[in-house]
């Protein structure tokens, strides 16, 4: 029987191979195939070109954008930085465009527009395609709502620019170029400044009628408080000092006038300490520029150090002064009493009830049948009832009126003492750290300014703030005089700092007296146990090593430092065990401030400005960046030269010009 051929192919032999039928043939000519072809990769090739086009504008539009932003935060500085300098809304305008165009901006295609807080809202100026600005009142923009919204007003910035970025591909296809715009907000820092001025007798030195060891500076004072008139951006008017005024004190406000001036009214604070033979806060933190102003004209006064010429002839002594405590002339032992135990002076009594009268000079010479301990032909006497050290009517016969006049002088305001020093410098950092701890805000920039016309003769004395947060409270029964003990003997026994009028000429080595030398300074030499008990004087903590101790409480960090122990290849455990000549981890800290030094030592000779340079380089070093090693800009530079935050004034005429560079000094912050 027959298979039906439908079933035959389904049970056909596996392993038969097909009839071979050729494959159908295309019937479209040749020249459309390639046609085909064409037009794929035509359409291929301009996708391509598309998308290469679109990544090259991207790209330009990238760049484009970024050189514009860094060109937009760099003005936003710029602008922010004037106001360290006063200046007003044109100046900023200016600063902004040239920092754009220092960017490589063309600014005939961009559109600017800069801005800053004022009292009730913005002032602004807009310049478009690079035309002159053009005041505009804000409307619209989000800075004004910012500004009125914000107490105290800010010492903000904000720039805007839009330009017009060209389009290379999209442009070939009629597109036209893209506008792009970015803003910032520059702000600069609100900053907590702090004055340490020297108002010791010699900022009177260059006045009319001065006279060495006796002059009343009370006439010159009253010359020297008149505010001067002020120009458009509020800085004082002024170059010449009115006749009479305390020189150099008059140019020391003046500058002090003007480094305020620059501050931001109602956002920016001042405090105003002075030293003489004390520190005192002459105006507490304000933001109120005219108030600080105020302060500096009228609440400071040259100091009216007490007549060292008019202490008793024999305790002058041709004014070597070296027959008398120079911190306290009524306390002879060294107790800080005026009572004196004659007898352990000099082996028996001062004749007060014998042959009184022998004393009315308060001088028991040895043609008295006094004794002669100190090759001085006799030795000093006086009443432990009365004030007797000086006298006042240089008459060489004491009386009552004597007694009287130094009474007087102590009831004056800021005569806390007889002494006749006053270069507390140690005084007045201690007071600045004091302030800033108590009334600093912890958002601001911390900046103290420290000016001296002289070296450091004088530290704090009990009553007198000597155990005020300075880790020196145990000391305070101790040290009566201070840091300026010492007893009476011969100039050149070398007992104690009486005899040297409180001056430690020897920068090293520096001595410490905490009360375990677990906390002294690295390199220090730690007394607190052996502080020479026979008065040498060259193994004495001096008034020198206390001012020191107070910079190091004022803006001593040690982070630098720390870093440095870290690069040198110190371990954690090394650190810590105190291994690091550079770091004490244990040491006591001070806080982040920027300390500026400037010292008025024209009228020094070298050796003391080489002393006097030492403080206030290490003072300037540590307010650089808190740390003593590390990157000194005063290492090696000569005497009288400036060098880091240090200010060397050759006369007091260039005071000004140094106040004004470091309100300039006063860093900025970008806020995006």
């Amino acid at each position: 029987m027959r298979i039906p051929s439908f079933l035959s192919l389904r049970f056909k032999n596996p392993n038969s191979v097909p009839p071979y039928r050729p494959a159908a043939r295309s019937f479209l000519p040749k020249s459309i195939r390639r046609g085909q072809i064409l037009v794929i990769f035509g359409v291929a090739l301009f996708v391509l070109l598309v998308f290469v086009g679109l990544a090259i504008d991207a790209g330009s539009l990238y760049v484009t954008y970024g050189q514009l932003k860094r060109a937009v935060d760099a003005a936003a500085i710029a602008s922010a930085n004037t106001f360290k300098r006063g200046e007003d809304i044109n100046s900023m305008s200016i600063s902004a465009i040239e920092m754009i165009r220092l960017h490589n901006v063309d600014t005939s295609e961009v559109d600017l527009l800069v801005c800053r807080c004022v009292s009730g809202g913005v002032e602004c100026r807009h310049s478009a395609s690079g035309e002159p600005f053009s005041a505009y009142d804000g409307s619209g923009e989000p800075v004004k709502d910012k500004c009125e919204n914000i107490s105290p007003i800010p010492k903000m910035v904000w720039v805007r620019a839009t330009q017009r970025a060209p389009l290379y591909f999209l442009g070939l296809l009629g597109f036209d170029s893209v506008r792009l715009t970015t803003d910032t907000y520059a702000e600069a820092a609100a900053v907590d400044l702090v004055l340490i001025l020297d108002v010791s007798e010699s900022m009177a030195v260059n006045s009319g009628g001065y006279i060495t060891n006796d002059y009343d500076p009370s006439n010159c004072n009253i010359l020297t408080q008149t505010i001067p008139p002020r120009d458009g951006s509020g800085q004082p008017v002024a170059s010449t000092p009115p006749d009479g005024a305390c020189l150099p004190m008059w140019y020391a406000k003046l500058a002090a006038d003007a480094l305020v001036s620059r501050m931001y009214e109602g956002y920016d604070r001042i405090a105003i300490i002075t030293y003489a033979d004390k520190a005192r806060l002459v105006q507490g933190f304000t933001s109120n520029l005219n108030q600080a102003r105020q302060s500096i004209w009228q609440g400071i006064n040259v100091h009216d150090e007490a007549p060292s010429a008019r202490l008793w002839p024999n305790w002058y002594n041709d004014s070597l002064l070296d027959r008398v405590n120079p911190v306290n002339p009524e306390d002879r032992d060294g107790d800080g009493l005026d009572d004196d135990n004659d007898e352990a002076l000099y082996g028996v009594r001062c004749p007060w009830l014998t042959n009184p009268a022998v004393l009315a000079d308060r001088w028991w010479g040895v043609d008295e049948g006094a004794p002669d301990p100190f090759g001085w032909g006799g030795v000093p006497c006086d009443d432990d009832d009365l004030r007797d050290a000086y006298d006042w009517d240089q008459d060489d016969v004491f009386t009552l009126a004597d007694h009287q006049a130094s009474v007087n002088y102590l009831s004056q305001p800021n005569h806390s003492s007889l002494t006749f020093l006053s270069t507390c410098i140690g005084c007045g950092l201690r007071e600045a750290s004091q302030v800033f701890r108590q009334d600093g805000r912890p958002g601001a920039v911390w900046v103290a300014v420290l000016f001296t016309d002289g070296i450091v003769n004088l530290s704090d004395v009990p009553g007198y703030a000597l155990s005020s947060n300075n880790r020196l409270e145990p000391l305070a029964e101790d040290y009566p005089n201070g840091f300026c003990d010492g007893v009476l003997a011969n100039r050149d026994d070398n007992k104690g700092w009486w005899q040297r009028l409180c001056l430690d000429r020897d920068v090293t080595p520096r001595f410490c007296i905490d009360e375990s030398p677990n906390t002294c300074p690295p390199g220090s030499q730690w007394i607190r146990n052996n502080n020479a008990a026979d008065l040498n004087r060259n193994q004495k903590y001096s008034v020198q090593d206390y001012a020191f101790r107070m910079a190091d409480l004022l803006a001593y960090t040690g982070v630098s430092d720390l870093e440095r122990c870290t690069n040198e290849g110190y371990s954690a455990t090394q650190i810590e065990n105190g291994d690091c000549p550079y770091f004490n981890p244990d040491e006591p800290k001070g806080n982040s401030v920027a300390v500026y030094s400037v010292g008025l030592l024209n009228m020094l000779p070298d050796s003391l400005v080489d002393v006097g340079e030492s403080l206030l380089r290490y003072v300037a070093n540590l307010g650089d960046d808190g740390s003593r090693y590390v990157n000194d800009p005063c290492q090696g530079k000569p005497r009288r030269t400036n060098c880091g935050n240090y200010y060397y004034a050759g006369s007091p005429q260039n005071l000004r010009a140094i106040f004004e560079d470091i309100a300039s000094r006063i860093y900025t912050r970008l806020n995006q």
